[in-house]
């Protein structure tokens, strides 16, 4: 049985200040809000007002904590500019075509303001029953309206830090570490092309911020602002046993500051696989620790984890989770997993991370082929493709 246990103190967590990076100056604030305006320019021609309600952005742009840095010394964003444009009264039809038009208006958008945009469809009527989950909660704690209604996110129910399931940190280590899955897929392919470096460290250095928010929430001190999170990690004793702490430190330190401040010009030199190694590592690390106190014991191998007795708290209902996975896997996999059946489909790409990274030969553990329903010839980068293609299904 899975243990529930507060990951936040129960505290009252002060909004953030109304701003886009951390401690950019006037400049480089009104960089980003021009490019605010010219994004809320064309999500505004492409929505049609009868359904347009407001242009949300999120992240840390729209929790005052953005990244920032200079091209040809002009400031500019560094962090993606991730949205929600929250949409009424349109049917299915109507929002497929919606969502391909705001990714059109994306690919214009990158070529203005030299970083990802990503517009993501919400319908305003689903805002009241909202997931209660960490990217939720996180996006009602601290966003910013570009255009439309300004309260518009107060229709969902409240999300209190401290009542998060221990299964929505499970979860961000699961989508931080696909990352990780990404970078071994190109360390695999040969060596790595110069365009590509900046963004293996990028995939590094998110896995290890993600990291260091389920260590915080280990301890039940989890808190959404990184200032906040760094001065907490920075506090935990030697005596509360986190594993590897002090190398943990040494690596966050150099995540934090490449957030906010990147140069990766610094890595130059670097060894891609030696830095992957010692990123996966950790990462494997911080996963067993979480997840051992998660279910009240440890386990000694990742073949043991990946039982599907053993809950990995990703929820649901038995009866929807059951019909999630004779879409997802068909009806002979449900017969061959019972017991796989009644839990939520994403619970099978968590059991099977650990393994592509942990054992990433020619062939896959054995578990791998039989938790993504693929045959047991299959190899390592055939299986990693299969997880890839589901995960983005269950992000």
């Amino acid at each position: 049985m899975a243990r529930h246990f507060p990951v936040a103190p129960q505290e009252v967590v002060a909004p953030p200040l109304v701003r886009y990076t951390l401690d950019g100056d006037a400049a480089v604030e009104a960089r980003i809000e021009r490019d605010q305006w010219l994004v809320a320019e064309e999500v505004v021609r492409v929505v049609p007002p009868k359904h347009f309600v407001a242009l949300v952005l999120m992240g840390g742009y729209g929790r005052g904590e953005g990244g920032h840095r200079e091209i040809d010394e002009t400031p500019a964003a560094y962090n993606d500019y991730d949205y929600y444009v929250v949409v009424r009264r349109t049917m299915p039809a109507a929002r497929a075509a919606l969502a391909a038009s705001l990714d059109a208006a994306a690919a214009r958008l990158r070529k203005l303001v030299d970083v990802e945009v990503e517009l993501r469809l919400l319908r305003y009527s689903q805002l009241p029953g909202a997931e209660f989950s960490l990217l939720n909660a996180e996006m009602r704690w601290g966003h910013q309206v570009v255009v439309g209604d300004p309260e518009v996110l107060a229709r969902m129910p409240p999300m209190p830090f401290h009542r998060l399931p221990p299964g929505e940190f499970t979860r961000l280590l699961l989508n931080r570490g696909t990352l990780l899955l990404l970078n071994q897929q190109h360390l695999r392919r040969g060596a790595l092309p110069a365009n590509a470096r900046e963004r293996f460290f990028k995939h590094l250095f998110k896995a290890v911020l993600a990291c260091g928010d389920a260590r915080l929430a280990m301890l039940g001190r989890y808190h959404p602002s990184y200032p906040v999170k760094r001065a907490r990690l920075a506090a935990i004793k030697p005596h509360e046993e986190l594993p590897d702490h002090w190398v943990f430190l040494d690596l966050y330190r150099q995540a934090y500051r490449q957030r906010f401040h990147p140069d990766y010009e610094f890595f130059h030199d670097a060894d891609p696989a030696q830095w992957q190694a010692r990123v996966c590592c950790l990462w494997l690390r911080t996963l067993w620790a979480f997840e051992s106190q998660r279910l009240g014991h440890a386990f000694e191998r990742w073949s043991d984890y990946c039982r599907p007795t053993w809950d990995k708290g990703q929820g649901g209902s038995a009866l929807s989770n059951l019909a999630a996975t004779l879409g997802e896997f068909g009806l002979l996999d449900l017969l061959h997993w019972p017991a796989s059946a009644v839990r939520y489909p994403r619970e099978r790409l968590i059991a099977a991370l650990p393994l592509l990274l942990n054992e990433s030969g020619a062939i896959p553990n054995p578990c791998v082929p039989d938790l993504l329903a693929l045959s047991p010839w299959v190899n390592w980068e055939q299986a990693a493709a299969a997880y890839l293609a589901r995960w983005q299904r269950y992000i």
